[in-house]
């Protein structure tokens, strides 16, 4: 029972990673600053390109 534990915290942040890529294609950004595809990036990095546009939405939270 404890060895499940593991495996639905990796399900949560990879459902939690697919949204926020899904969020940011919705918002037209494909690739980071560097190029990198959203797929490659890590999930500290997708939620840093999610801050940045909600910043550029003047505050109108996304997620």
């Amino acid at each position: 029972m404890i060895a499940a534990a593991p495996n639905r915290l990796r399900t949560a942040l990879d459902l939690y990673r697919k949204q926020l890529i899904s969020e940011l294609i919705k918002c037209g950004i494909f690739k980071d600053q560097h190029g990198r595809q959203l797929f490659e990036l890590t999930l500290t990095e997708l939620e840093d390109e999610m801050r940045w546009v909600n910043l550029q939405r003047e505050g109108d939270v996304i997620y």
